[in-house]
This record gives C-alpha cells, sequence and structure tokens, in this order.
C-alpha cells in the first residue's frame, strides 16, 4: 500500500509544530513541561487546533497564521515562562519538555 500524499497545508502544520516543539527546546529547562503543555494545547484541543476537519481550509490557513505569529512572539529570548490556565488538559510529556536530548543520556 503506497504512503498518503501530504497535502501543502499539511506540510505547512506539520513545519509549525516542528517550529513550536524547537522554541520549546530553547527555553530553560524548569519552564519547558508549561511551554509543553502550552503547544499541545495549541495544537490537540478541540476549541483550538483539534477540532478542524481537513476541508476547513480557511480555518485552517487563519491557524497558520496566528501559531507562526506566536511562534516568533514567544520565540524571543526575554519570553521565559508562560502560565497556563487551570482548565488546561493535560497531555503527556514529549523528550523536549523534559529536558531534550542532553537528558536523555
Amino acid at each position: 500500500m503506497p504512503p498518503k500524499r501530504v497535502t501543502g497545508l499539511q506540510r505547512q502544520v506539520l513545519h509549525l509544530y516542528k517550529r513550536a516543539l524547537q522554541m520549546v527546546a530553547a527555553k530553560p529547562i524548569p519552564s519547558r513541561p508549561s511551554w509543553y503543555a502550552f503547544v499541545s494545547h495549541q495544537f490537540r484541543h478541540p476549541t483550538v487546533g483539534g477540532g478542524l476537519r481537513k476541508r476547513d481550509v480557511a480555518a485552517i490557513e487563519h491557524l497558520l497564521r496566528r501559531g507562526n505569529k506566536m511562534v516568533d512572539q514567544y520565540g524571543q529570548s526575554s519570553v521565559t515562562a508562560i502560565s497556563l490556565p487551570e482548565d488546561t488538559e493535560e497531555y503527556p510529556l514529549g523528550w523536549v519538555a523534559k529536558g531534550g536530548k542532553d537528558t536523555a543520556r
């Protein structure tokens, strides 16, 4: 069975997610879990990005523009921590949030 084709929008979303994880990896280790939770919430929660269908092209493009602006703003070195609302869902932490490749050794 041949692999599924990836559309241009899917490629852009994956690129944005990769940029967001790179931004999390650049933050201080103590604040990474909250940054990872924020990024996971933005991509997975049904009211933000997780509730979209593939055919919602206008909404996906809007969230891509918004996400790129967020990554640019939050990616600055002067921004070090983020606080999350209490009703934010918790997702399993990825290796980036746990300290990155350096702590795996």
